[in-house]
């Protein structure tokens, strides 16, 4: 075996962004991931694919990854049980019982957790609770009832509204109500599959710009990474819903004062959650205030962009906030680290099915990442790529990504 005294095991849905940084700070990697991108492999010492170990596809997938994600984990866990980093990335956000089975089969064998603990995520993602908090600090955040109330209370919702899980991910489980018959015919689509009232929100819609903001701590102290505009549905880059999650520019370019109070709300989040290592929060900006939307308590998917802007391995820095004698070094690395230019990720999502003999023009093109392997068609609305493009201004770095964008288009013709 391999020496293993600087060596993880990433779990995730997409860690293709999380094992080259890794690898790039010298760690041995081990992955489980949903995709197996092309691009994957020459960062990874092992790995297992869900779609290829179980010879399936997103779209028959995409609901039910986190038991699969899970089990082939403990499969892969227990090939290097000497490996001495777990991080688990996205995909296991809110499958408390998923991640319980990984956390037991580690404690025995000294491989330490990198990740929050259970009950942080839990509180973090327990958004009534979080919202409550918020508006207990005379922040300002949008009005919300739980499904349930609302039903039963005969609560009245100026529309539009928003109706989401309370524990959505990736902008799935997000809709925007017009008007009755509107809600009516949601709520029978969504009982066609699972619709359990106390686990969806009425939300206000909050009309505004998409930003987050990535923060790194120690379970006590918290210092701001970046703040991002989040790039949320857009039609040029085939977003499958409304609210999917399509990539970020970073930093985002607004004024100090809304800068300050996402900051502010952060950390104050960061301290009263006890999160630990890096973790983002999703916002809204409506006549410059930041409403609150989410907490993802993981590594979240700006995490590249920020990397490029900052000339910052942050993945080394997530898994030191962890060793409490290097949290003072790590804490002034980032006060220091200055913006160096602007980063655009854009995901790109099949606008139709795309033959496998053409994907490897695409996967050639510069500035393209989570490149699809040329072994099978790329069905509509599978993501097909994400772009990763830097620039002196915001407007240098998001023009050149959608110029990438134009290539692609040209080759799928």
């Amino acid at each position: 075996m391999a020496d293993e005294s600087n060596s993880v095991l990433v779990v995730g849905f997409n860690t293709r962004p999380l094992v080259y940084s890794l690898n790039k700070a010298g760690y041995s990697v081990y992955a489980v991931d949903f995709f197996g991108d092309l691009d994957l492999y020459p960062y990874v010492d092992d790995s297992i694919i869900v779609i290829k170990a179980l010879k399936s596809n997103y779209n028959s997938l995409k609901d039910k990854y986190s038991k699969y994600l899970a089990q082939f984990a403990l499969s892969l866990y227990r090939k290097y049980r000497d490996v001495k980093y777990l991080l688990i990335g996205s995909g296991l956000d809110d499958a408390y019982e998923e991640r319980e089975l990984i956390f037991d089969e580690i404690k025995n064998f000294g491989t330490i957790d990198v990740n929050n603990n259970i009950k942080t995520i839990k509180k973090s993602r327990d958004i009534k609770y979080v919202l409550r908090f918020l508006k207990s600090n005379e922040y300002k955040v949008p009005t919300s009832y739980s499904f349930e109330e609302f039903q039963l209370q005969n609560l009245k919702m100026e529309y539009p509204f928003i109706l989401k899980k309370m524990r959505s991910a990736g902008g799935i489980n997000v809709f925007k109500i017009e008007n009755e018959i509107d809600l009516a015919s949601q709520i029978k689509i969504l009982e066609k599959k699972i619709f359990i009232p106390s686990e969806w929100l009425i939300q206000e819609y909050i009309e505004g710009i998409p930003v987050s903001c990535t923060i790194i701590s120690n379970g006590k102290e918290g210092e701001v990474i970046s703040i991002n505009r989040q790039i949320i549905g857009e039609k040029f880059l085939n977003s499958p819903k409304k609210f999917m999650y399509c990539g970020n520019i970073v930093p985002v370019g607004i004024s100090e004062d809304e800068e300050r109070i996402i900051s502010e709300i952060s950390i104050l989040l960061t301290r009263e959650l006890g999160l630990k290592g890096i973790n983002g929060f999703d916002f809204v900006l409506k006549d410059n205030y930041p409403y609150f939307m989410e907490c993802n308590p993981r590594i979240p998917g700006s995490i590249r962009a920020s990397e490029l802007v900052l000339n910052l391995n942050l993945l080394d820095l997530h898994i030191k906030s962890f060793i409490p004698n290097e949290w003072e070094n790590l804490k002034n690395l980032i006060k220091s680290a200055k913006p160096k230019k602007f980063a655009t990720k854009l995901v790109f999502f099949a606008p139709k099915d795309i033959e496998k003999s053409i994907l490897p023009k695409i996967n050639s093109l510069e500035f393209v990442h989570d490149k699809c392997e040329p072994t099978k068609n790329v069905l509509k609305g599978e993501p097909l790529c994400t772009i990763l493009y830097g620039g002196n201004s915001l407007l240098e770095s998001y023009n050149g990504a959608k110029n990438i964008v134009n290539e692609i288009n040209k080759i799928i013709e």
